[in-house]
């Protein structure tokens, strides 16, 4: 059973599951920063519409370029029909997300033809790839743009001269009860399966104090729960001195009220990481690490730079410094040459590490990795890839759901992340990081306590609100 708290620091309960995440909150019309003066706004009475794919990275992204499209002046809208401005925030890391933003390219021309959309940015890892410039020629869009050059959206919407201002320092739209801040961009890692370096670019991390001063003033404009992001968010390290990222981790647990971060890589976890989680009363106790596959010779071909027993140990460390924590991973099923004794060893690590939920995936070709070029080689039949990833699935669902169901009766504090929906229920985070429904009309960044009265395997049901 959980002990509540003041909504400042953690109870003594934890537990989990990995929760949606929002944008920014829209920009009102006619509002000119950017210049650093008065006068009308260069996009005053013009609409933008901003879509994002993938991960939570490309949601920080499109909130910097929301930033500068609201200091352009332009009102934000939800239809791509209703927009002068269209910009696409795209994803490369599977292809059947080329191939979804390739669906919202021909919509967007046909739009262009019709005199309906005006102008049309490709933004993101699509834009840093190489389909980019066909995309471009097929498409007629008016601007791509890479993961490192985002900044130059700022002409585009008419403020020539002031893309420095918007370099990947600049926090995102403040105000809202939670933020994302970007600690590194990049990865060194070359994993068989992963394109994000070629569009990322290698590792880079911010200094120390430029992260705490964006936190500080994200807490000030009134953010309640601030997440770290980084491709792999635990390699962070300063360029000069020897603090890492823990030490981070510390200092910004200090200023805001409430802390996570994601995503981590088992090579880069510190155990000194994974005990400050469960000594900080700010950070919320769940963990997202990525283990891919149980297999050794699996993770060999994967060039993820750890084995099983390792991977299994960090877990160890982990529920014993945060005995009631969440615990999420990605896996991935099928991958070339995989056999059904790999397969055997990803189903007894789940059984060993009892998720309490994973991102399950089939394994994707992505052109440019080694992984594309194995497929060709020793490719795992979809229908027996299909079988293993329902079997993977199953395996993590019923671990989860057992758990979930040993949190029915208990108390937790809960944090309202997104309001009441049309069913009467909030959904909120646990300081354990459950996901739980709640039937509250408390707004997003406000705390209630409640009884949980039911569970599933992906989510937590709390009756009304004792306090």
């Amino acid at each position: 059973m959980t002990s509540t708290t003041n909504g400042a620091g953690k109870a003594n309960g934890r537990a989990g599951s990995p929760v949606a995440v929002t944008l920014g909150k829209k920009p009102s019309a006619g509002s000119f920063a950017g210049g650093g003066g008065g006068g009308v706004a260069p996009g005053a009475g013009k609409t933008a519409c901003i879509r994002t794919f993938g991960c939570q990275m490309n949601v920080h992204d499109s909130d910097r370029m929301r930033r500068m499209i609201r200091d352009a002046g332009y009102a934000e809208v939800e239809r791509y029909e209703d927009a002068d401005v269209v910009v696409l925030n795209t994803c490369y890391v599977r292809e059947n997300a080329v191939d979804r933003v390739r669906g919202h390219l021909g919509e967007l021309s046909r739009l262009k033809k019709e005199g309906r959309v005006k102008k049309v940015a490709l933004t993101g890892c699509v834009g840093a790839a190489k389909e980019s410039s066909e995309l471009r020629n097929t498409y007629g869009i008016d601007l791509v743009l890479g993961t490192h050059n985002t900044y130059e959206l700022a002409e585009f919407v008419g403020l020539p001269g002031m893309e420095e201002t918007y370099t990947p320092d600049l926090p995102g739209t403040e105000g809202d009860h939670q933020a994302f801040v970007t600690i590194m961009t990049g990865c060194n890692y070359q994993c068989s399966y992963c394109i994000v370096p070629t569009v990322r670019g290698r590792m880079s991390c911010r200094p120390m104090e430029s992260v705490v001063d964006e936190v500080r003033r994200l807490v000030g404009s009134g953010t309640r729960y601030v997440t770290l992001l980084g491709q792999t968010v635990d390699a962070w390290r300063e360029k000069e001195g020897a603090r890492r990222f823990c030490d981070l981790l510390a200092r910004v647990a200090d200023e805001a009220p409430r802390v996570w971060f994601t995503t981590s890589h088992p090579s880069n976890m510190e155990d000194r990481t994974l005990k400050l989680i469960g000594e900080k009363e700010t950070i919320v106790g769940r963990l997202h690490l990525p283990v891919q596959s149980g297999s050794d010779r699996m993770l060999r071909a994967m060039h993820r730079g750890y084995k099983s027993d390792r991977y299994r140990r960090k877990i160890e460390v982990f529920r014993e410094a945060v005995p009631d924590g969440t615990l999420s991973t990605d896996i991935i099923v099928g991958h070339p040459g995989e056999t059904e004794a790999d397969h055997e060893e990803t189903l007894r690590l789940v059984e060993d590490c009892a998720f309490d939920s994973a991102y399950v995936f089939k394994f994707s070709p992505r052109k440019g990795t080694e992984g594309a070029r194995l497929a060709s080689e020793v490719a795992v039949p979809d229908d027996i890839a299909q079988k293993r990833f329902l079997e993977v699935l199953r395996a993590v669902e019923g671990s989860a759901f057992r758990r979930n169901r040993a949190k029915i009766g208990g108390v937790e504090e809960i944090y309202v992340r997104h309001g009441r929906t049309g069913d009467g229920r909030a959904i909120g985070e646990t300081w354990s990081g459950h996901a739980v429904h709640v039937p509250t009309g408390a707004r997003p960044g406000e705390y209630v306590t409640a009884r949980i009265e039911g569970a599933g395997p992906h989510v937590l049901y709390a009756g009304e609100p004792v306090s």
